[in-house]
Parts: structure tokens; sequence; C-alpha cells
């Protein structure tokens, strides 16, 4: 006999950390690797640090997207990488990325413009999730007072 659902607790802006909105932070990370006097490899990685109660949102949107880079690190925070290679790195090879994408090397722009749209990504879906918790804290606590309401 399967097990009933738990009902979940409907979000509130008392559960933000941010002062009643929610808080998230993306790391991006730039690792350059040089031998000799060349470089030989640069990656990038965005990893994605969404607000504790964001969580079960979060999990739920990265299962719809078919992301498996998801958990809870060694500090028990939950991160989320929003990569389609399996380690978690965009790779541009024998150049590091720039804050710009008119570089005139049509290789190394096709390169940086991969690499801004990862960074865009994880943007964009933190702001979503942002956005729709927002919506259900507004509705619920907007609705009548009652302890301990679920969904």
């Amino acid at each position: 006999m399967p097990k009933a659902r738990k009902p979940r607790k409907l979000l509130s802006a008392k559960d933000f950390c941010g002062d009643g909105e929610p808080y998230t932070e993306i790391i991006v990370t730039i690792s350059i690797r040089l031998l000799g006097a060349g470089i030989t490899r640069s990656r990038l990685a965005v990893n994605t640090y969404p607000d504790p109660a964001l969580k079960r949102m979060a999990v739920e949107s990265l299962k719809k997207m078919k992301m498996e880079s998801y958990g809870v690190n060694d500090d028990g925070v939950f991160g989320a990488c929003l990569s389609e290679n399996f380690n978690g790195w965009v790779d541009m090879e024998k150049d590091y990325p720039k804050i710009a994408e008119d570089n005139s090397h049509e290789f190394n722009h096709e390169e940086a413009t991969d690499m801004n749209a990862y960074i865009s990504k994880s943007v964009n879906w933190a702001k979503q999730l942002h956005k729709n918790a927002m919506t259900e804290a507004m509705l619920n606590d907007g609705a009548p007072a009652v302890p301990g309401r679920v969904h």
C-alpha cells in the first residue's frame, strides 16, 4: 500500500532569509590552466544556492528540467548546477573568458556566448524561483490567518 503524501506547508514571507523576500546566491567560478607559456584550458562553473525556503520548489523545477546536479554540500547548504555537462563546467580551449563577447575571433566568440548563456540560464532560473515563491507567499499571507495552513 503506498504511503500517504505529507501535505506541504505553503510559503510565507517569514520563511525567506532576505527580510521577507527570497535570497539566492549564484557563484561563478573561472579556472584557467597554464602549461609552460600557454593556456591549455579555461573552465567556467555556475553554482546556484537558493534560499533554504525554496529548496522544495528548486528540486521540483530541476526534476522537470531533467537536471541532476543538485544536492546538499558538506555545510548542509542546498545548491544546484544547471550545466548540461556532467562535471558542471563549460570549457574554452586555449584561451580564457573575457567580459565582452565582441571578440574578433569567431571560435572564442562562440565559446564566450555559451558561457554567458550558462550564467544567464542560472540567473533566470533563480529569478523564476523567486517569482514563484513570492507569489505563493503573497497568496498564503494574504489569506485569512489559519494556523499551520497546508496545501
